[in-house]
């Protein structure tokens, strides 16, 4: 079965929860603060973070960024703390998901499934290297070679997310499309999901992230790729 970290500075929330967790058949790590997150990251990634916002260390969203610098692993944010600005910010740190701690456990177990599930098929990416242009696309060894000849690393989920852009240059990716291919879902965090992974990409493979020649935005629409 999966192997879920539970992040959270409330022992009897994070008792709650890891038994919730326990019960539906999951292995269950369980940290009090983000420092141990990280290590226990570092040393042994989960399958999924399960993530308070409010820890006694450091902020939760501090800990999803640093989390998301080095690690692609699944974070969904259960948290006391979960009005709207909340779960967008959360969203637009690399969160998978934003939950609330007052959902009902049903709920909270078919979440964790299907961000799971998710993350697996984010896990196929395309098995055969793509040429486009003087771009190069080699998903076995999970590496980018841009227009400059400099091969860039990527996480399954980015090299999912360009193979269906190399796929489709110079034809607009629509957002609710890209997140359904890559991510397997729609929903209102659609928008945010793909920003942030596409703003990833731009700070490896653009020569200048805040003015990119490759992967455009089209306003209120989606992205394209161009070589």
């Amino acid at each position: 079965m999966p192997n879920i970290l539970v992040v959270d500075s409330d022992q009897a929330s994070m008792h709650n929860t890891s038994t919730l967790l326990e019960q539906a058949r999951y292995n269950v790590s369980e940290v009090e603060d983000g420092r141990s997150a990280l290590r226990m990251i570092a040393a042994n990634p989960p399958d999924l973070v399960l993530l308070e916002a409010q820890l006694l260390d450091q902020d939760g969203l501090e800990t999803c960024r640093r989390i998301r610098r080095t690690s692609d692993v699944p974070i969904i944010f259960l948290s006391s703390r979960a009005q709207t600005d909340d779960r967008i910010l959360g969203l637009q740190n690399g969160a998978d998901d934003y939950i609330s701690k007052r959902c009902p456990s049903i709920e909270i177990l078919a979440r964790v499934r299907a961000v799971l599930g998710r993350a697996e098929r984010a896990r196929r990416p395309p098995m055969i290297p793509i040429a486009l242009g003087d771009w190069t696309l080699d998903p076995r060894r999970q590496v980018c070679v841009t227009n400059q000849g400099t091969a860039v690393d990527l996480t399954p989920r980015e090299m999912h997310l360009m193979g269906l852009l190399f796929k489709r240059a110079g034809q607009v990716c629509p957002t609710g499309q890209i997140v359904q291919h890559v991510w397997s879902f729609a929903g209102r965090q659609a928008r945010s999901i793909v920003a942030t992974s596409v703003w990833r990409l731009r700070t490896k493979l653009e020569q200048d992230a805040q003015q990119p020649r490759h992967l455009l935005t089209v306003r209120n629409v989606g992205y394209t790729f161009r070589p």
